[in-house]
């Protein structure tokens, strides 16, 4: 069977697995008689392993990209060599070791964009269309009059991460500028970059 490099390599939207060719065929002889591989996987939730392999066809160079996966979950992944048997059938190898792979939402998502500011008497209102991320869980709203000042110092407005699209500073004083930043941030906690600053003064 082959042999699966550890660990796998896992973005926020793939896990590659990658393996080294078995050194001979299934009954030892030499050169290997190969046609490709096969690819399967188990999850926490599987009791054994599938008879169907997670590729669609023979995979025929060292890696294989699952892009079919849930953050949170755990998995392992094994890989069977394919080669030509007795009368020109398939045959797969014995399972290859496995690889253990635990994705985890380290990912945050992206800054908000497209704010927009709002002037009315006693109050600024913000606007902003929804992240893309599906799991974002809110927002979070930053002001400043210096809009030098270093970021982690501005104040947070928003006590609780704020849910909806649109926001009102009724704590405002006429004539003052007031400088604005977001971020969002997702069910795991992960929190995007500031989005850029917006600026208005109050009437």
């Amino acid at each position: 069977p082959p042999t699966l490099v550890a660990p796998a390599e896992e973005t926020e939207n793939a896990i590659t697995i990658r393996w080294r060719a078995p050194v001979a065929n299934i009954d030892g002889s030499t050169p290997v008689n190969l046609l490709g591989y096969n690819v399967y996987r188990i999850s926490q939730s599987q009791t054994e392993i599938s008879q169907t392999p997670i590729n669609s066809a023979l995979v025929t160079g060292n890696e294989y990209v699952d892009k079919n996966f849930q953050i949170g979950e755990q998995y392992n992944y094994i890989v069977r060599s394919v080669s030509l048997g007795t009368g020109g059938a398939q045959v797969e190898s014995l399972n290859s070791n496995v690889v253990a792979v635990a994705p985890g939402d380290i990912y945050p998502p992206s800054a908000p964009t497209s704010i927009t500011v709002a002037a009315a008497p006693g109050r600024l209102s913000l606007f902003f269309p929804a992240n893309p991320e599906r799991d974002v869980a809110g927002y979070n709203i930053f002001r400043s009059t210096d809009p030098n000042l270093p970021k982690e110092q501005w104040t947070k407005l928003n006590d609780a991460l704020l849910t909806r699209t649109t926001f009102q500073d009724e704590r405002v004083e006429p004539g003052k500028k007031y400088y604005y930043y977001l971020t969002a941030v997702d069910t795991s906690g992960n929190s995007s970059a500031p989005s850029d600053v917006v600026s208005e003064t109050a009437p």
